[in-house]
């Protein structure tokens, strides 16, 4: 039996067998290994745990190799990516985004997120999200203090999808959804102050100043072409698409 180890930098660390590995993907950037998960029951393909990895831009394709090439290494144990002592397997991995544990049930992964300066995604009132956060529920947790903007991936999987809620209003402030700043086509159907409102657009999806209220929520969901949005608000005329 071979062990992969992983450490990011707030010392988080995870290790599981090269006989439990299911698979990676690389895109944006990022790859994305996939393991069978101790949630899983015994059961294949009922849970999976995943560990994302920053690599070298423009060299996805040379990092699943060197990843494939580390777990046939001879040593029973290889540190695929240390990012506290900064050793690495692979010559185009560079760190460790996130290490997300499967869930037994049907439990959520959350993702909490904030407006003002302490966005997530680093840049003020914004927040932006990446192929590895499909699936997980996004906790808005702060007011905007100015116009907000909420990036989904800019080369998005199909099927990525996630859920977006409000923990706390946003103020007098737009937040604008599009993938990465670009023109983004949307459809689908939410539900604002009791009625339905049908969206088709091919620009960005916009929360109005103020409108955004604690418990309100929408979701997203890419098939390969558009993003589907459904959701829930308090106010009428709350989100548009345009």
């Amino acid at each position: 039996m071979k062990f992969l180890v992983f450490h990011n930098a707030v010392d988080d660390s995870y290790i599981n067998t090269v006989e439990n590995f299911r698979g990676a993907k690389a895109t944006g950037q990022v790859v994305s290994a996939y393991f069978r998960s101790a949630a899983s029951g015994g059961l294949e393909g009922a849970a999976y745990d995943v560990v994302a990895m920053a690599c070298t831009d423009g060299e996805e394709d040379r990092a699943v190799e060197e990843l494939a090439a580390a777990m046939i290494r001879r040593s029973p144990v290889v540190t695929i990516a240390d990012d506290v002592n900064s050793v690495y397997a692979c010559q185009n991995i560079t760190s460790v985004n996130s290490i997300t544990l499967a869930a037994s049930g049907n439990i959520l992964t959350t993702l909490p997120a904030t407006f003002t300066d302490a966005d997530t995604g680093g840049v003020d009132n914004r927040i932006i999200t990446y192929n590895y956060d499909s699936g997980k529920l996004v906790t808005v947790n702060a007011a905007t203090d100015a116009s907000a903007t909420i990036y989904l991936p800019t080369s998005p999987i199909t099927g990525w999808n996630a859920k977006f809620i409000a923990n706390a209003a946003n103020g007098a402030h737009t937040i604008t959804i599009t993938a990465g700043g670009a023109s983004t086509a949307f459809h689908g159907v939410t539900l604002q102050a009791g009625d339905t409102v049908e969206h088709t657009g091919t620009t960005s999806a916009v929360i109005a100043a103020s409108d955004f209220k604690l418990g309100d929520w929408f979701e997203v969901m890419y098939d390969g072409t558009k993003w589907h949005i459904t959701g829930m608000f308090d106010t009428a005329a709350s989100l548009a698409v345009s």
